[in-house]
């Protein structure tokens, strides 16, 4: 179910994971999140993604992403899987915001 069309500025934390990400040399443009399940991530790994896990539990979001897109410039696909007070979350980097949504429709 989609509750609303997507309108710029909306998400402020989606939005500072693609600057981490870009601050880290990723040339990502746009980025888009999805649900987690591991179900997810493989699919998006299949399809020829490079898929890339963090872990916020010892630093911020931004600075978790912003270290595993540094060591991996390319990732199309950064995810963590969840813990205690964060909720598991796949990012998913594009060239443009209708490429990030390509990647979404792919999963369906």
């Amino acid at each position: 179910e989609i509750p609303a069309d997507p309108e710029f500025g909306v998400s402020v934390h989606v939005a500072s994971v693609l600057l981490a990400a870009r601050e880290a040399g990723s040339d990502a443009r746009a980025c888009l999140n999805v649900r987690y399940d591991a179900d997810v991530v493989a699919a998006l790994d299949d399809a020829g993604y490079q898929t890339v896990e963090f872990d916020p539990e010892d630093a911020s979001s931004t600075a978790a992403v912003e270290a595993v897109v540094a060591a991996s410039p390319s990732a199309d696909v950064v995810y963590q899987t969840g813990g205690f007070g964060v909720e598991p979350i796949v990012y998913l980097l594009a060239d443009s915001a209708p490429d990030a949504a390509e990647m979404a429709r792919e999963l369906l």
